[in-house]
Parts: C-alpha cells; sequence; structure tokens
C-alpha cells in the first residue's frame, strides 16, 4: 500500500531524501564544482578582456559576427549528424569506439559538403547578410574545428573525465578570448572574431584529443565500412530526429541575429550581442558545467536508479535557479553603466540586457537539463523545437507588423524564449517522471538509499 505523505511533512521527507543521498549529491556537486571553477576563472579572464574587445571592434563588427556565429550554430549539428551524442549511450567501449570512428568521418565528410554548398550560395548570402566568400572559408574551418571539439568532448564524459572536460573548456575560451584579441590589434572586423573563435576552438580540441589519444588511435586503426555502416543504422535516431531538430534549435535561437540586421541594422545588432553575451557568462559558468554533468550521469541513472534521476533534476534545477539571482541586479543598471564599462558606443546594450535576463532565468535551467535524447526521446525535440521557432519567429513578425522599436521587439524575444524554456522544463519533467513510474509502479514512497556508482 502507498504511503501517503502529507503536506506538513514534505520538508522532512525531502531533507531525509536529501541526507540519505548526501555522498552521491556530493559527488555530482564536486564534479559541476570541477568544470564549473576552471570555466569560471576562464570567465571572468574574458570578461576582464571585454572592456578591450569592445573598444577595440564597433558594434557593427559585433553584429557582423553575431551574423556569421549565427550561421555556424545553425550548421553544426550537420557536421557530426550529433553522433556524438550517442557516445555516453553504449554499455561497452568497443561500440563506443565505432561510435567515435563513425563521428571523425562524418564530420570531415559533412564539413567538405557545408564548404561546397556554401561556395554555391555565396553571392545569395552576399545580399542578404552581407556574407563574403572569406566568411564562407572561414564558416568552413569553424564548423569542422567546433564539430571535432564536441565529439571529443563527448568521449570524455562518457567517461565521466569532469577534470580534463574543465581543462577543455579553460584553454577553449581563453584562446578565443587572446586570438579576437590578438586578430583585433591587426585589423578589427568580424572575420578577425571569427578567426578568433577558430583559434580557441582549435586549442581545445588539441588539448581534448590528446586526453583521448588512445581512444582515437584505436579508432582511427579499426575504420571499417561494415564497422561504421552498423553503428550509423544502430544509432540512426541522432541523425533522422536529433539532427533536424537540433537545427529547428539551432534556427530558432540563432534567427534574431540573422534578421535583426534587416529590421534595424548591423549596429543594433551588435548591442543585442553585446547583452547577450554578458548574460550568457552565468550559463558559460555553470550552465554547462551542469549540463555535462547531469547528461553523463543521466545515461547511466535512468537504468540503475530512476528515482535518484529525479531527484538530480530537481536538485540542479534548484540550483541553477538559485545562481541567476544575482542577475537581477541587471535590471536597475542604467546603460551608462555599459558605457564606463565597455566604452561610448555600448548604452543600448545595457538596455537590452535589463531585458533578456528575466529569460535568462528559465533558460539556464531548461538548458541545463535537457537530456531527452538520453532518455530515447529524441522525437519530442522537433515539436518542442519547431514551437520555440514559431513563438520566436511571431516575436519578429509582431516586431515587423507594429513596426515596434529595438527595444519592443527585444521584449517580444525575452517573453517567447520564457514561454519556450518553460515548456522544454516540464517536458524533461514529464519525461524524469514517465522512467521513475514504469522502474517501480510500486513504490512505497520511501527513497532507496543505494552506494554512488560512478
Amino acid at each position: 500500500m502507498r504511503r501517503i505523505i502529507t503536506p506538513t511533512k514534505m520538508p522532512a521527507r525531502l531533507l531525509e531524501v536529501f541526507r540519505g543521498n548526501g555522498a552521491f549529491f556530493g559527488r555530482v556537486s564536486g564534479d559541476v564544482m570541477r568544470i564549473s571553477g576552471a570555466i569560471g576563472l576562464a570567465q571572468i579572464l574574458a570578461f576582464a578582456a571585454a572592456p578591450l574587445l569592445t573598444r577595440l571592434y564597433g558594434p557593427e563588427a559585433f553584429g557582423h559576427f553575431a551574423v556569421l556565429g549565427a550561421l555556424v550554430n545553425i550548421l553544426l549539428p550537420l557536421i557530426s549528424l550529433r553522433y556524438n551524442w550517442a557516445l555516453p549511450l553504449p554499455r561497452d567501449d568497443v561500440t563506443a569506439r565505432e561510435i567515435l570512428a563513425l563521428c571523425l568521418v562524418v564530420t570531415a565528410a559533412s564539413s567538405a559538403v557545408v564548404a561546397a554548398l556554401g561556395m554555391a550560395a555565396q553571392q545569395a548570402l552576399a545580399g542578404w547578410i552581407a556574407v563574403t566568400m572569406t566568411d564562407i572559408w572561414l564558416l568552413t574551418a569553424a564548423l569542422l574545428i567546433t564539430g571535432l571539439h564536441e565529439v571529443m568532448t563527448g568521449w570524455l564524459v562518457r567517461h565521466q573525465m569532469f577534470q580534463q572536460v574543465a581543462g577543455v573548456r579553460f584553454i577553449t575560451l581563453l584562446g578565443v578570448v587572446a586570438g579576437q584579441i590578438g586578430f583585433g590589434a591587426i585589423n578589427p572586423d568580424a572575420s578577425s572574431l571569427l578567426m578568433g573563435l577558430i583559434g580557441g576552438y582549435l586549442l581545445g580540441f588539441i588539448r581534448a584529443a590528446y586526453q583521448c589519444r588512445d581512444a582515437l588511435q584505436e579508432s582511427v586503426r579499426g575504420i571499417e565500412l561494415g564497422r561504421l555502416c552498423r553503428a550509423a543504422l544502430e544509432y540512426r535516431r541522432f541523425p533522422l530526429l536529433t539532427t533536424p531538430s537540433s537545427i529547428v534549435s539551432g534556427i530558432s535561437s540563432q534567427v534574431p541575429n540573422l534578421v535583426l540586421p534587416s529590421l534595424y541594422g548591423m549596429g543594433m545588432t551588435g548591442q543585442w550581442s553585446l547583452a547577450q553575451r554578458v548574460l550568457w557568462q552565468p550559463t558559460a559558468f555553470i550552465g554547462q558545467a551542469v549540463s555535462q554533468v547531469f547528461w553523463g550521469n543521466a545515461a547511466r541513472l535512468q537504468w540503475e536508479n530512476p528515482k535518484r534521476l529525479w531527484l538530480l533534476f530537481v536538485f540542479f534545477n534548484a540550483g541553477l535557479l538559485a545562481v541567476m539571482v544575482p542577475a537581477v541586479v541587471v535590471l536597475w543598471l542604467p546603460g551608462d553603466l555599459f558605457v564606463w564599462i565597455f566604452g561610448p558606443n555600448w548604452g543600448q546594450a545595457g538596455q537590452f540586457a535589463a531585458i533578456i535576463v528575466l529569460s535568462s532565468f528559465v533558460g539556464l535551467a531548461a538548458h541545463g537539463t535537457e537530456s531527452l535524447h538520453v532518455y530515447g526521446l529524441n522525437h519530442w525535440m522537433p515539436g518542442w523545437e519547431t514551437f520555440r521557432l514559431v513563438l520566436v519567429g511571431g516575436g519578429l513578425g509582431l516586431a515587423w507588423w507594429l513596426d515596434l522599436s529595438a527595444m519592443g521587439c527585444v521584449a517580444a524575444l525575452s517573453l517567447a524564449n520564457i514561454v519556450a524554456d518553460s515548456s522544454l522544463l516540464a517536458l524533461n519533467a514529464v519525461a524524469i517522471r514517465r522512467i521513475r513510474a514504469r522502474a517501480g509502479r510500486s513504490d512505497t514512497g520511501r527513497m532507496p538509499v543505494a552506494n554512488p556508482t560512478r
């Protein structure tokens, strides 16, 4: 018979559950801190260098870079066809190495295809978002290096080598900033910003590849067409379901960077880009660390201990929402503070940040614990991504139809993201609850205390 827990007993019950799983939460919290600590130090240094970047580059350069970055984010799922997301799933390393080899081959082949298509479409892109042939080559390089970086990081996450992941992220972030400053001192345009991005991810890839060198060598030596085809077919849901979903996700998240230049000009897009960059710091500081630790544990806990997976989901989301509380201060920051920190051209970015911070609350939690692909629910994501695209596209369409000011457009986009991310958080909660219910429908309400496993 199911034990009924009254509302008055809930706080005590929750305290009992968290105490019983203290060792487990201590371990995962330590993993998060190892990653976020290294990333946090890199972010502090990067943020300290931001005033130099905003004085080297003007809003127009940042606006053009936002367009190029949007193209990278939209096309990135096509590079590995999201097979890298399957790396943590196999229970044996032999199958995982076959997937690793598949990722390497697909990444190289896809980059060549994107380069050919980009050269063919360059004139059309030039008339729309001012993309040059140099941009096409730089975009190809960025996609190749970023794709390989994701593959290597996926292998580290599979083996829960979170300290190594932290080192890779640290080198990557510092490399990006150092490269952008170095290239900007020579020629402060969008191409220099993109070359800095490529340089940083190249350094991170080299570090990650060194950490994975044994598995990488075995995977390369074992490349055979039959094995690649077998791995591709076994995990076909990733290119068939996850990749289209990720592309739609990229479009829905990056479409403002592609549309805002037409509505308000490159300068306004640059202001938007800086506001997003500043508010992205909490996501880079701890959100990505939480995502990687949660992802690495969710693949195992859904089979071994679904109840603990639910508890981990609640624990991480509560922590992520708490992390964002200090960002409320941005709501009272005048644009003059942005001018003081970033230079006289960036006052509008401060006004945008005061609005965008509202959507950052929900977004950090929703994307930090999103793992539908791990639960085998890849088919849920296309529906959600389409829903978000409709909301974001509706916000941009409303701004155009009503001839809203730039501030009005930013408010509409923030509201769309709040609604979309809230629904993503709900979907993941439903997915985990379903896993938990399926594992034991005769639950007595008592959380078993198990020895933590790695």
